[in-house]
């Protein structure tokens, strides 16, 4: 009961990760957030654990590899891809979009670990994938200005990129720290400091450094420690050490209370108001996600 009462408020941090970062976005650029966020989180992780578990402050370099596919894509990728389009969308919208993780997870894990996929699940994802429709079809004038591909706006494939880059990261980040047994300080750290840099590097080459990204220091400072705290520091640390309870695919299904909480905290800190296509699109992804679950359910007993 405790670890499922800890899996809602991963959710509702998760949720309020995507008001309290459209409020950064209003003093800096998405890729210098994600760089700074990482770097600070990435060196105060690592300092913790070699301040007072030095034991186990130690990267193998057979092990190096998949640390760096974890910062390439659920720390670089993702939060570069999902920020880049939150600055398009009301928060609500990009979390939900966000949440196609799980059927991303679902796919991956099917080509990459060759798991059953039996009939009703397949129904399941179809389900889940055509739930999106209504709300991938309705645009705000923000979206407008990010440009089009067919019928999906830039921003609004930029967060479908993030969910799929999270969705590898999550499932390598399980193998981590289950398989090879590092803490989730260690293994979160090292992916910070690695997704970090790069997006640093990228924030040089395509963002105004003159003399630096932000606007506006002091509104900025409170925002971004907040969101670093939440998502940085207690987020990812506590969703990796669900891991270790939970699969990737159940957490990733419990996350679709995510945008639930986002488009309450998006209320309440920004003033936006969903729309019925949210709604329509969040109760048929649901229904999609709970057949695919429930079968999984069975398919583990047999």
């Amino acid at each position: 009961m405790r670890l499922h009462a800890l899996v809602l408020l991963l959710c509702a941090l998760y949720g309020s990760v995507f008001a309290f970062g459209k409020l950064t976005l209003e003093y800096a650029p998405p890729v210098f957030i994600t760089a700074a966020r990482m770097l600070l989180a990435g060196f105060l992780l690592l300092g913790y654990q070699f301040l007072f578990r030095r034991k186990h402050f130690i990267l193998k370099t057979k092990h190096l590899w998949p640390m760096i596919v974890i910062g390439c894509t659920n720390v670089y990728l993702t939060n570069v891809l999902e920020y880049w389009g939150l600055q398009f969308m009301e928060a609500g919208k990009a979390c939900f979009i966000y949440s196609f993780s799980p059927i991303a997870t679902a796919i991956l894990s099917y080509l990459w670990f060759n798991e059953k996929v039996t009939l009703k699940k397949w129904m399941g994802l179809s389900i889940g994938v055509l739930g999106f429709i209504p709300i991938l079809i309705v645009h705000s004038r923000a979206e407008d200005n990010s440009g089009y591909f067919l019928f999906l706006s830039y921003a609004e494939l930029a967060i479908l990129g993030a969910a799929i880059a999270t969705a590898i990261g999550w499932i390598v980040m399980r193998q981590v720290v289950k398989k090879h047994a590092y803490s989730s300080v260690m293994a979160n750290g090292s992916s910070m400091l690695i997704g970090g840099t790069l997006a640093l590097i990228h924030s040089f080459i395509v963002e105004d450094w003159s003399p630096t990204p932000i606007t506006d220091l002091e509104p900025f400072l409170g925002w971004f420690l907040l969101l670093t705290l939440i998502s940085n520091l207690i987020a990812y640390n506590l969703n990796t050490v669900l891991l270790r309870h939970y699969t990737a695919t159940y957490l990733s299904f419990a996350g679709l209370s995510q945008p639930f909480f986002a488009a309450l905290f998006g209320w309440i800190f920004l003033a936006e108001v969903m729309s019925s296509y949210f709604w329509l699109s969040v109760f048929a992804v649901s229904i999609g996600l709970y057949i695919y679950y429930q079968e999984e359910l069975i398919t583990k007993k047999n």
